[in-house]
């Protein structure tokens, strides 16, 4: 018995033994995998630091390289395009030498340890608990704006309790008003369309003459009208124009917004109504178009429009002439079938003498070189944007130009409110010397670059446009910039999203007439419908000697109600 144990223990301590060695052999096979494991890194890492230090070796030879046709570009001694081409080439090399993009080269081992969790990875979100602090992700630049609503005209409405209701639950004892609770609400009142049936008495004599005399009944006489014998009242009239180019709101979808409130009006009729509008409206634009050039000082820019030609004619591009004056709080539009500079001339007349104000259109050159009397003035606006075109190509230098630019806009803003004489004063003072500098600059920027480069095409510009740029020193009336044509092209370019072309040259003549005074009627601060409602009836009987008293500004004194567009 005792035999059988020694030789079952014996047994087990050689399958002990036997499994000891193999873990021992295990192990010594992971400690030499782990050696050549680590020989091989020790390989790779000693590859790397070569890699590295011929790469240094190359991204030196490239930057001596680069060094010199620096030098090279300086002195000017070969091609510039050539040299600019190479550096390209070089400072790209030097890019990619600099970039290291083999993965895992610069680390010891692929396995990566496991973060470790953060101790609030399991707490709740920013505000889920009372100590959190929210932190907005986005702070508004300025408070939200209030909804103003004191100019709108007032409704009262009443409410009460029945005499059965006004019970205390309580006490059952019977109540009596004893004051008043307020609440405001701002509610929407639809437009109404309107029939008006006009009686007009018929007077002849009396029955028992009737017989003995024949005489010729006397009608009494309708009040004027827009459009005599029309259907369309100057209500009706004024809105249509002010949806259309007030709103940019086609006659299409006017005719279906009718049809909804019960009128059948085609569209075509709405046209006829519009064109006619324009054509009754042309002797106030043509006031307006008037006081301008007699300012002596007139602004202009131009905006393509397509238009639809003659029967059996195609579309061709028509153009919407915008001229302001800051002499004169208005506008006026002109339509044209091109955009040549005779369309200007004839615009301004023969007798025009004075400063025009553009963009450098070669148009206004033309004009002032066969003109005496016409002085094409810059935009100091036009040169501001092309150096902004520039930024990205030369950020150094555009930027110091549009630093200097924008100390002449500075002496602008604090002259603004001052008389002309005034203004000049201080534009002499402190404007000159700014443009001496620009000048400067530009003489030390002249040649540095390529043609094709936005810098030196806004060089070029400042260039040519210098003898114009540098007027506005002259005159205090001079604006410095043609923003405000600019912005009274915006509405028709809002609006060329609404309708694809104009019907007809009379139809862009029409629109233009239209668009003169909705858009002056926004410069002086009056209600475009309140002024096209009384001037389509009043032009009918106004005096043609004072026709310039219903210009929008005039006629805000004289006859409208103090309304704001």
């Amino acid at each position: 018995m005792r035999a059988t144990l020694l030789l079952e223990e014996n047994t087990a301590l050689k399958e002990r033994l036997a499994e000891h060695e193999r873990l021992l052999a295990a192990r010594e096979q992971c400690l030499a995998e782990r050696e050549q494991l680590l020989a091989e890194r020790a390989q790779q890492i000693a590859e790397g630091e070569q890699l590295l230090a011929e790469r240094a070796e190359q991204i030196a030879e490239l930057e001596r390289q680069i060094e010199a046709l620096v030098v090279e570009l300086r002195s000017a001694s070969r091609d510039k395009r050539a040299l600019e081409a190479k550096l390209k080439e070089l400072l790209h090399k030097r890019r990619q030498l600099s970039h290291i993009d083999a993965p895992g080269q610069l680390t010891i081992f692929d396995e990566q340890p496991e973060p470790e969790t953060p101790p609030h990875a399991n707490e709740a979100p920013d505000g889920e608990t009372p100590t959190d602090v929210i932190k907005r992700r986005h702070r508004t630049k300025r408070p939200a704006r209030a909804v103003q609503y004191s100019e709108l005209p007032r409704e009262h409405v009443h409410h009460g309790l029945a005499l059965q209701e006004r019970v205390c639950p309580t006490t059952g004892l019977e109540l009596v008003p004893i004051g008043e609770e307020t609440t405001e609400e701002v509610d929407y009142r639809p437009a109404q369309l309107v029939l008006v049936v006009h009686h007009r008495a018929v007077y002849g004599l009396p029955a028992e003459l009737r017989a003995e005399r024949q005489v010729e009944a006397l009608v009494t006489p309708m009040p004027p009208r827009p459009i005599e014998n029309g259907l369309a009242g100057p209500g009706l009239l004024a809105w249509v124009c002010v949806q259309k180019y007030r709103h940019h709101l086609p006659l299409y979808r006017q005719e279906s917004i009718f049809a909804r409130e019960g009128l059948e009006l085609p569209r075509q009729t709405m046209c006829g109504w519009v064109m006619a509008c324009g054509e009754l409206l042309s002797p106030i634009q043509r006031a307006l178009q008037s006081e301008i050039i007699a300012s002596g000082v007139v602004g202009c820019d131009d905006t393509p429009v397509a238009c639809q030609g003659p029967k059996g004619h195609g579309k061709f591009q028509a153009y919407l002439w915008t001229y302001t004056s800051p002499l004169v709080d208005g506008v006026v539009y002109d339509f044209t079938p091109n955009r040549g500079h005779e369309q200007v001339k004839a615009f301004l007349g023969n007798d025009f003498a004075g400063y025009l104000v553009g963009d450098g259109y070669a148009g206004f050159g033309a004009i002032a070189r066969r003109s005496e009397s016409v002085i094409e003035t810059g935009c100091w606006v036009h040169v501001m944007r092309k150096f902004r075109d520039a930024l990205s190509e030369a950020p150094a230098e555009a930027s110091e130009m549009m630093a200097l630019i924008g100390k002449l806009f500075d002496v602008e803003k604090a002259a603004k409110e001052l008389a002309f004489d005034a203004r000049l004063a201080l534009r002499l003072e402190h404007s000159r010397p700014v443009l001496e500098r620009i000048e400067a600059l530009r003489k030390k920027l002249a040649g540095r670059f390529a043609e094709q480069e936005e810098i030196a095409k806004a060089l070029v510009y400042l260039e040519n446009q210098w003898p114009t740029l540098v007027r506005f020193l002259e005159d205090g009336r001079i604006p410095i910039h043609n923003n405000a044509c600019e912005n009274a092209i915006r509405p028709v370019a809002v609006g060329r999203r609404n309708w694809l072309f104009a019907g007809s040259e009379r139809g862009g003549q029409a629109a233009a007439t239209i668009y003169t005074l909705i858009e002056s009627c926004r410069r002086a601060g009056v209600d475009p419908f309140v002024y096209l409602r009384d001037v389509l009836v009043r032009v009918c009987t106004h005096p043609a000697s004072r026709v310039a008293e219903l210009v929008p500004a005039r006629w805000k004194g004289l006859f409208g109600p103090l309304t704001t567009a």
